[in-house]
Protein backbone atom coordinates (compact mmCIF):
# COMPACT_ATOMS: atom_id res chain seq x y z
CA UNK A 1 0.00 0.00 0.00
CA UNK A 2 1.30 3.36 -1.08
CA UNK A 3 0.74 5.49 1.72
CA UNK A 4 1.20 9.86 0.78
CA UNK A 5 1.90 12.29 3.19
CA UNK A 6 -0.96 14.52 3.86
CA UNK A 7 -0.65 17.92 1.84
CA UNK A 8 0.65 20.95 3.62
CA UNK A 9 -0.64 24.82 2.76
CA UNK A 10 2.13 26.54 0.68
CA UNK A 11 1.51 30.32 0.60
CA UNK A 12 3.59 32.75 -2.36
CA UNK A 13 4.73 35.71 -0.79
CA UNK A 14 2.51 36.54 2.35
CA UNK A 15 1.24 34.17 5.03
CA UNK A 16 -0.80 34.11 7.79
CA UNK A 17 0.22 36.37 11.21
CA UNK A 18 -0.71 33.48 13.34
CA UNK A 19 2.69 31.84 11.38
CA UNK A 20 6.31 32.81 11.44
CA UNK A 21 9.30 31.45 9.61
CA UNK A 22 12.06 29.94 12.33
CA UNK A 23 14.65 33.14 11.48
CA UNK A 24 11.20 35.41 12.57
CA UNK A 25 11.05 33.39 15.85
CA UNK A 26 14.74 32.90 16.67
CA UNK A 27 14.61 36.88 16.34
CA UNK A 28 12.08 36.93 19.09
CA UNK A 29 14.16 34.82 21.41
CA UNK A 30 11.92 31.81 20.36
CA UNK A 31 11.99 28.42 18.92
CA UNK A 32 9.23 26.51 16.39
CA UNK A 33 7.39 24.00 18.88
CA UNK A 34 7.60 21.52 16.21
CA UNK A 35 10.19 20.06 13.99
CA UNK A 36 7.67 19.81 11.32
CA UNK A 37 6.28 23.00 9.51
CA UNK A 38 2.77 23.25 9.06
CA UNK A 39 3.08 25.13 5.89
CA UNK A 40 5.42 26.53 3.45
CA UNK A 41 6.07 30.13 1.83
CA UNK A 42 7.62 30.40 -1.43
CA UNK A 43 9.43 33.67 -1.60
CA UNK A 44 11.03 35.42 -4.66
CA UNK A 45 12.94 38.49 -4.49
CA UNK A 46 15.47 39.71 -6.74
CA UNK A 47 18.50 37.39 -6.70
CA UNK A 48 16.68 34.82 -5.16
CA UNK A 49 14.22 32.24 -4.51
CA UNK A 50 12.90 29.51 -2.32
CA UNK A 51 10.88 27.34 0.07
CA UNK A 52 10.95 27.36 4.00
CA UNK A 53 8.53 26.69 6.58
CA UNK A 54 6.40 27.86 8.61
CA UNK A 55 5.61 27.35 12.27
CA UNK A 56 2.40 28.40 14.64
CA UNK A 57 3.33 31.37 16.70
CA UNK A 58 1.46 29.77 19.37
CA UNK A 59 3.37 26.78 19.34
CA UNK A 60 6.86 28.61 19.93
CA UNK A 61 8.67 28.06 22.88
CA UNK A 62 11.51 30.08 24.40
CA UNK A 63 15.21 29.38 23.31
CA UNK A 64 17.80 27.57 25.47
CA UNK A 65 20.34 30.29 26.35
CA UNK A 66 23.67 28.72 25.71
CA UNK A 67 26.03 28.59 28.73
CA UNK A 68 28.83 31.40 28.88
Amino acid sequence: MNRRAPRIPKYLGTYPAHLATATELDAQGLKAGTDTPVALLEYREPGRSGTCGLFERAAAVPREREAS
